[in-house]
């Protein structure tokens, strides 16, 4: 290897290193259903929150323009349907879809 050559290594072990904490993050997509808002979080943090007053209504499956927050389980799709923003669906893979539903409609009709 000529002297230069470790450049390569190391810019390669670099995005190795990248490539593998993105997979873990998203690998570790969690939701919570809040008094207040749902709320996306990786590794533990709160990084996306929806207003439950802002969500007009919820219902099994993807959209096709949406924001989504998505793991690897594509087959438990949920989609949020927002009152207001740009990408009006919000897209999120709970583990148990149905239960996800049932207790965010629950909290929803609390709201009214």
């Amino acid at each position: 290897m000529n002297p230069s050559g470790w450049h390569i290594w190391f810019v390669l072990g670099i995005e190795i290193g990248i490539v593998t904490v993105l997979l873990y993050a998203v690998a570790t997509l969690r939701y919570r259903i809040t008094d207040q808002a749902v709320e996306v979080l990786i590794l533990g943090w709160c990084v996306r929150r929806i207003r439950l007053d802002d969500i007009e209504h919820v219902y099994r499956g993807g959209a096709f323009w949406n924001e989504h927050w998505t793991n690897f389980k594509l087959w438990n799709c949920v989609t949020l349907r927002r009152k207001s923003g740009w990408f009006r669906n919000f897209v999120i893979t709970p583990d148990d879809p149905s239960g996800f539903i049932v207790e965010l409609a629950q909290k929803l009709e609390d709201l009214k």
